[in-house]
């Protein structure tokens, strides 16, 4: 057995993206019977903890680090180095402070431990971005942007920040040592550019400001081959609108797009490519990196090409720019981090066994993704890590498939390995409709192979495969005897419609049939049979529904205070939630206080906007996305408040206010028979779940099962009992998500809604909870039992 350690976690922001580098880590190595993988947390204090695997599917840090002194391991500093020589050798997956900054990796030195990636002295002059623009870039001549460091001591009010303003007026001022695009911040001006500065040195020391670019962003992993010679693979432009944020970089939507190859590359001609790509080279030499680096950069619009960052470890995350850029010439995510694995030991002289796995025969499954409601961009994620999950099966072998429209017309696209990875829906659309005749370059992809040694194994995928109509991909799947696994969300894809089609042609899929989808959609629907079931402590949530025309009628009668005042006196309820009746994933919800905030959501939704702006509403502090199609009816839902409940220093704060939970519970069903998992408790920071709360790795925090001091055994057997009562009264079938609040004072159960295809992004709710059985249910196997 190989023995490969991982660490992850660290003191900075970026745990939680660490987190998710980990996870990638190991749902692409673990699952191999030649390798064992350990897995070592370092907390906000550096403690280290000998943790289980579980634990890395959690959402964030936060969901189980109040838990690391009971399930975890904690490790002495004599221990922690006795566990890590146990291994052959040792993943560093720590980003920011002490994973990149050359600390791990002395300590690694020291004490003979072998690890993958860049040494203690090439971590230390990449890290620090003001030394890395001095030591690396401008020592050795290459063009970059003007920038200066400023720190907390008596450097703020001198004349270094206006003189270096007055010369660049647009500014970007950011953390000198950190990445993940944490505290960045764009300023215009020297009054703006103080306050930024300000802001920034409550959190940190040391800042550099530098002119703002104007250009084309771009990224370029570069790999150290078997011969040790570094191979740029093909730079991602990265477009997005604003600056470059931790959320536009991790969450899937339209406000950050990439494309590889880059859109600057011209038709027939990769000269700036091959720029990019030998000056990148380069500078991986001078800033002696080992295994693999990311570095950052932009191409001016004078076609002058900058460098800005170089990242000693990328980020590894499921459609990280690695994984994408190694797929453009056919490397899977498994095959990439053996590569990168065999290319360490290989320095060390370490023998690595045979991983070639044996042919084995599986049940075709297909996975139907996208759509086009405003929940596509979860469903990209959802679909994209069940067929990744579904590669490593031993009964399944998957391939992923995009449901579009087009004039009203469906349609399915047979994606290749490296167009799925695609950050949005947008972008795969995009390499199907306009990179046809300017796709990749293959004797550049071929050459890149070739420099790593791997000309002659198996690809991936690259070009765009078959498009097909809905019909057609149905027959396909039934003449193939194939499994659909439906990724999708809302909609045609959730409504009963598209279950309806697959019933008919007798093609077997997950999920309720379509009946109970159809009644799920319907959240009012839902309500009223919840309401009808007379079960003690058990109710939905009251709501009541408003169209659109006469949200219109009372926007041209100024009737909005009437309709309130009636609303209130109907349900003696102050605050209410408004969304899409049949929308999910956050699409269109915000909290509503008074008439007036029901008259400014009404103007939004008959604007060209398409988005509510951020603090339009209460609590409101992220954009809400709207549907992308006209709504004809909204739910108009009390506000339940709930207990104030935080997690710091890895501790559970919970302030009862009125006793009220928000949950989410995951149920199972099998021949008729149902089975609740253990609930999460769901914390949102604004009273509303935001997208990424729900979906971005490393964001949201759910604490899986509830303590027993927030909900009590009794009223927990009480929650699972229920909710499978309410999953068998509504027919769903296979497995579901149901939300809900319950009061831990007055034992009352309230349903929100049932989710018929629940998210099944890499951290959601669903796999946290599955890991929490006894027995353990991992992600891969939660996917399989639905499937079984």
């Amino acid at each position: 057995m190989f023995n490969i350690g991982i660490i992850c976690g660290g003191p900075s922001k970026e745990r939680g993206i660490s987190l998710n580098s980990a996870r990638s880590l190991y749902d692409n190595l673990g699952k191999h019977p030649k390798l064992n993988i350990k897995v070592v947390f370092v907390d906000v204090q550096m403690r280290k903890y000998l943790i289980s695997q579980t634990f890395l599917y959690s959402n964030t840090t936060s969901d189980f680090d109040f838990k690391l002194e009971t399930q975890g391991n904690l490790l002495t500093e004599s221990s922690f180095i006795e566990e890590l020589k146990e291994c052959d050798i040792v993943f560093p997956a720590i980003h920011g402070t002490f994973g990149e900054d050359g600390q791990l990796q002395k300590i690694l030195e020291e004490n003979n431990i072998k690890y993958i990636g860049s040494d203690s002295n090439a971590c230390k002059k990449m890290y620090n971005k003001f030394n890395a623009h001095n030591e690396i870039l401008l020592k050795n001549n290459f063009n970059t942007v003007p920038k200066i460091c400023i720190t907390k001591e008596g450097q703020f009010f001198d004349n270094k920040l206006e003189q270096f303003i007055t010369n660049n007026l647009e500014c970007i001022i950011k953390p000198a040592q950190g990445g993940s695009s944490f505290g960045i911040e764009e300023a215009n001006g020297i009054k703006e550019a103080k306050e930024k500065v300000e802001k920034l040195f409550k959190e940190y020391d040391e800042l550099i400001v530098e002119k703002k670019c104007v250009g084309k962003e771009f990224t370029v992993i570069i790999l150290e081959n078997h011969k040790f010679e570094p191979v740029a693979l093909i730079p991602t432009m990265i477009d997005c609108q604003g600056v470059f944020s931790t959320r536009r970089k991790y969450l899937s939507t339209t406000e950050a797009h990439y494309f590889c190859p880059p859109l600057f590359r011209k038709q027939g001609n990769d000269k700036i490519v091959e720029q990019i790509r030998n000056q990148a080279q380069e500078l991986f030499k001078i800033a002696g990196a080992k295994d693999f680096v990311r570095i950052d950069g932009w191409l001016l619009d004078n076609d002058e090409i900058v460098f800005t960052d170089v990242n000693p470890i990328s980020g590894m995350e499921q459609n990280s720019f690695l994984f994408q850029q190694g797929s453009k010439v056919g490397i899977t995510h498994e095959d990439m981090l053996l590569y990168i694995l065999k290319t360490a030991c290989l320095r060390y002289g370490i023998n690595i066994p045979n991983l070639d796995e044996d042919n084995i025969q599986k049940k075709q499954v297909n996975v139907l993704l996208g759509g086009w409601t405003s929940e596509k961009q979860v469903s990209l994620m959802s679909g994209t890590n069940v067929w990744l999950k579904l590669l490593h099966s031993n009964k399944y072998k998957s391939a992923p498939f995009l449901l579009f429209q087009e004039n009203d017309k469906q349609y399915v696209m047979e994606l290749p390995y490296s167009v799925a990875l695609n950050h949005t829906v947008e972008e795969i659309m995009f390499q199907y409709r306009y990179m046809q005749n300017n796709g990749l370059n293959m004797e550049l992809k071929d050459d890149i192979r070739k420099k790593l040694g791997i000309e002659n194994k198996k690809e991936c995928s690259i070009q765009i495969k078959k498009i097909m109509t809905l019909q057609e991909f149905i027959q396909k799947s039934k003449n193939e005897d194939a499994y659909v696994f439906l990724g999708l969300h809302g909609g045609f894809g959730e409504n009963g419609t598209l279950q309806k089609m697959l019933e008919d042609a007798d093609v077997k899929f997950n999920g309720s049939g379509s009946k109970a989808a159809s009644i799920a959609m319907d959240k009012y629907l839902t309500g009223s049979i919840v309401n009808k079931m007379n079960v003690q402590n058990l109710r939905s949530a009251k709501k009541s529904v408003i169209t659109r025309e006469e949200l219109y009628k009372l926007m041209l009668s100024s009737g909005f205070k009437e309709y309130w005042e009636k609303l209130q006196e109907e349900y003696k309820v102050s605050d209410y939630v408004i969304k899409p009746k049949a929308d999910g994933c956050s699409t269109g919800i915000v909290i509503l206080r008074d008439y007036h905030d029901l008259n400014e959501y009404a103007k939004i939704i008959f604007s060209d906007l398409g988005h509510i702006p951020p603090k339009t509403f209460y609590m409101q502090s992220e954009v809400v996305q709207l549907p992308e199609t006209i709504t004809q009816e909204y739910l108009i839902e009390e506000y339940i408040k709930v207990d104030e409940i935080a997690i710091k220093d890895k501790k559970i704060y919970h302030n009862k206010i009125n006793g009220c939970v928000e949950l989410t519970v995951g149920v199972l069903e099998k021949n008729g028979n149902y089975k609740s998992m253990n609930p999460s408790i769901t914390i949102a920071q604004d009273g509303i779940l935001s997208l990424a709360e729900k979906f971005q790795g490393g964001t949201g925090i759910n604490i899986t099962p509830p303590p027993d001091n927030i909900i009590s055994k009794e009223l927990l057997e009480s929650i699972k009992a229920n909710m499978e009562m309410v999953a068998k009264t509504v027919g769903v079938e296979d497995y579901c998500r149901i939300d809900i609040f319950a009061n831990n004072i007055t034992n009352e159960i309230i349903v929100i809604e049932i989710n018929t295809l629940p998210g099944l992004s890499p951290s959601t709710v669903l796999f946290q909870q599955g890991v929490q059985e006894q027995p353990t249910l991992t992600p891969l196997e939660l996917l399989e039992k639905i499937i079984e």
